[in-house]
């Protein structure tokens, strides 16, 4: 591969997405780590509007056959799957600052503001609402119960004045500042 540029993709243009050549459809699920599936999978489904679609390993089966507990859960089209990892220790460190890995939803403007809403009566601490140098995109950063990192962004126009954009100076995403002790409404 060549020497990239940069591409500044015109406005709007975020939803025209082309055909793949060898037939893939899109992202089937995400698998992130949960040390409890279920306290994870509670706050998919109450903080960002998710259903269960799937649950396995918590049978006495499953536990014989040695299954991990895992739950896969719907958020708009994406299929999150929270289970305890295999090897009993690949978890997200919320004290680490980088912004690798994250996952994001998207979602539009009036649905963007109504999820800053819906962190801060959640308790959820985030960053945002956020702009990006040279794309029209506006992000907000949060995590879930995991220290697994989320962003809720929107590529439709967005108020300028009511964001900031990160990079510029005094502008950081301080990825450990967002962590959270969140539990879910009920036992479920």
């Amino acid at each position: 591969m060549g020497r990239m540029t940069n591409i500044n993709p015109a406005a709007g243009t975020r939803s025209r997405v082309p055909a793949n050549p060898l037939g893939l459809t899109g992202m089937d699920h995400v698998a992130l780590p949960a040390r409890d599936p279920g306290r994870a999978a509670r706050f998919y489904e109450q903080v960002l509007g998710g259903t269960i679609y799937y649950a396995t390993g918590f049978s006495e089966q499953d536990r014989e056959l040695g299954r991990v507990p895992h739950i896969f859960v719907h958020v708009g089209n994406v299929l999150i799957q929270v289970a305890y990892p295999s090897d009993g220790q690949s978890f997200p460190d919320p004290d680490n600052p980088s912004l690798w890995p994250h996952w994001s939803f998207g979602a539009g403007p009036e649905v963007l503001d109504a999820m800053c809403e819906r962190l801060r009566e959640e308790g959820i601490p985030f960053s945002g609402p956020n702009s990006h140098l040279n794309v029209d995109a506006v992000s907000i950063y949060f995590m879930d119960t995991e220290g697994n990192k989320l962003e809720i962004c929107t590529w439709e126009p967005y108020p300028t004045e009511k964001t900031e954009m990160l990079g510029t100076p005094g502008v950081t995403l301080d990825y450990p500042s967002l962590a959270h002790q969140w539990q879910p409404r009920d036992a479920g």
